[in-house]
């Protein structure tokens, strides 16, 4: 049995082309997971226990609320600090300043958690709300270089969505 010309040359794009077929393409990542919670050092009704990463053997426990109060759909835009205070400043987007600032002017003094893929990264302590930016320390007591970069590369592949 002959191809037609026409079969052929389709035959030969497909070949060439380096098409990948349904079993041979990539997994699935799973998105990344980027979360605020509120927190706090004492045991709090509804708040979920979990361990601090900074501390020395993990031993140190914070009080997490289990509702994310921001995620990475929240943010429109992240940048490192150019004034060499190391900091990663992450815009938040118009839609959620109002619910960011109403959850963090009634927690000021206290605690604000960082999770990143489920686990604790950073914890600060709210000094006053927060309302258009979220600060992340890099560093000593931060988050890490790594982590900052993972964090920049989310918020860019969200593309602010």
């Amino acid at each position: 049995m002959r191809m037609s010309p026409i079969a052929a040359g389709l035959l030969a794009i497909v070949v060439l082309c380096g098409c990948k077929s349904p079993s041979q393409s990539d997994p699935v990542r799973p998105p990344f997971q980027l979360e605020w919670h509120l927190a706090s050092a004492k045991p709090m009704k509804d708040f979920v226990e979990m361990s601090d990463r900074d501390s020395d053997k993990g031993d140190k426990k914070i009080w997490v609320d289990p509702r994310p109060m921001l995620r990475l759909s929240d943010i429109s835009n992240a940048a490192r600090s150019t004034s060499g205070d190391d900091f990663l400043y992450l815009n938040v987007k118009m839609a959620s300043r109002v619910g960011l600032q109403s959850d963090t002017g009634s927690h000021v003094k206290e605690l604000l958690a960082l999770l990143i893929k489920g686990k604790v990264v950073y914890v600060a302590t709210l000094q006053s709300s927060l309302s258009r930016q979220m600060p992340v320390r890099i560093g000593v007591g931060g988050i890490t270089e790594a982590e900052a970069d993972e964090i920049l590369a989310a918020v860019r592949a969200n593309g602010g969505k």
